[in-house]
């Protein structure tokens, strides 16, 4: 077990009608100026936008709305809400949304209080900020746990990077499960195998840890309430586990002293920055193809997996044979969620460019169970399409 700091500022409110009861108690702590965060409009439609600006209105807040952050944020988007956020002299941003939103509200937060450029600050520099602005979230949508880190992604549309920037842990977040019940399954269950990834990420690194057991019954909870999801699309309590889990994972409590393999995670990042997909969409095209490929090396890890959370029977089969069958469960488990196993099922189109791009330059990971090469990586991209 490597050594580490641990430390989860996070504080969460789970909890139905959490709006109305939490926000008013928090809203004392912050000045007049609110400026909240959001993504296509669903907000808008499904009337959760309307009771937080009520809400903050009642506690005599002057609110002001930063629309239209799309799934894959853009860095452009971001600097017009930094820029909002300057001439506005805002106090407090919420992120109304899921983890795109969040994300582009931490790295608002990042860019707020500084004179430059963030992206040439953290980027460039490599420089943090000491002062930064200060966000709160209420959680709509669940799957990428952005509301318990302090990391952001987001893509710079002229260099073709998505890149991720330290930001500010949230001052406070809220779950109100209810949100969650009108969102659709096609959006909601990319989430749910996003929840999962960071689980597996988290697991597949090298050497063993405490938190592993821990993970694995994550796993099979995540995986539990995604199956029955799919059954009972409209259970809150399905909904309400599965948000929780998202949350769970993104504590850090799982990283701790934990190396992991985030180099499905990395493809993806570099990959989004060219098509602009769904991040929990593509990394379940993405991961299983990864994990054909260094399963022989990380065959122990595997086979382990294979078992303890995908429930594969070790009766008379050799290692390599039941960590294989794993992954075989696993794209099944992707297919129950309903989601697209190739790119161009998803409809998103990938030329041998944009694999040689993205080889060239997404980060290599070196805790996974065998180094790839970059000529690895791009074929593993063609495999997916």
């Amino acid at each position: 077990m490597q050594s580490f700091v641990y430390h989860m500022p996070v504080k969460v409110y789970f909890e139905e009608i959490g709006v109305k009861k939490y926000l008013p108690k928090e809203m004392g702590k912050y000045g007049k100026n609110v400026m909240i965060v959001y993504g296509g409009g669903s907000v808008k439609k499904n009337g959760i936008l309307d009771e937080v600006r009520k809400t903050l209105e009642e506690c005599g807040k002057t609110v002001f709305e930063f629309g239209g952050v799309a799934s894959s944020p853009s860095y452009e988007k971001i600097l017009e809400g930094i820029a909002m956020y300057k001439k506005e002299n805002i106090d407090l941003m919420i992120a109304l949304g899921g983890g795109s939103v969040v994300d582009s509200t931490k790295i608002m937060a990042a860019g707020a209080e500084i004179d430059g450029d963030i992206w040439e600050e953290e980027m460039v520099n490599h420089h943090i900020p000491e002062k930064m602005g200060k966000y709160a979230v209420i959680l709509t949508i669940s799957g990428a746990g952005a509301e318990m880190d302090h990391l952001g992604a987001c893509t710079n549309e002229k260099t073709h990077e998505k890149k991720t920037f330290v930001g500010p842990y949230a001052d406070f977040v809220i779950e109100d499960p209810t949100y969650l019940m009108s969102v659709p399954l096609r959006i909601f269950t990319p989430g749910v195998y996003d929840s999962l990834s960071h689980c597996m990420e988290t697991y597949f690194g090298r050497g063993t840890n405490v938190w592993d057991e821990i993970n694995e019954t994550l796993m099979k909870n995540i995986i539990r309430n995604g199956r029955a999801l799919m059954e009972n699309p409209g259970s809150k309590e399905i909904r309400s586990n599965l948000m929780w889990d998202s949350s769970l994972i993104q504590s850090f409590s799982f990283y701790t002293g934990n190396p992991g393999d985030f180099q499905a995670h990395g493809i993806e990042n570099m990959l989004a920055a060219y098509t602009h997909a769904t991040h929990g969409l593509q990394l379940a095209i993405l991961q299983p193809v990864y994990y054909d490929h260094i399963v022989e090396a990380g065959a122990e890890m595997f086979a382990r997996f294979a078992v303890n959370v995908m429930e594969v029977d070790p009766q008379g089969k050799k290692q390599l044979e039941i960590a294989k069958e794993g992954i075989v469960r696993l794209r099944e488990f992707i297919r129950c969620l309903g989601l697209p196993s190739s790119f161009s099922e998803a409809g998103i189109e990938v030329s041998e460019e944009t694999a040689s791009a993205v080889a060239s330059t997404c980060n290599i990971s070196t805790t996974n169970a065998r180094q790839l090469s970059r000529d690895e990586v791009r074929d593993i991209i063609l495999e997916c399409r």
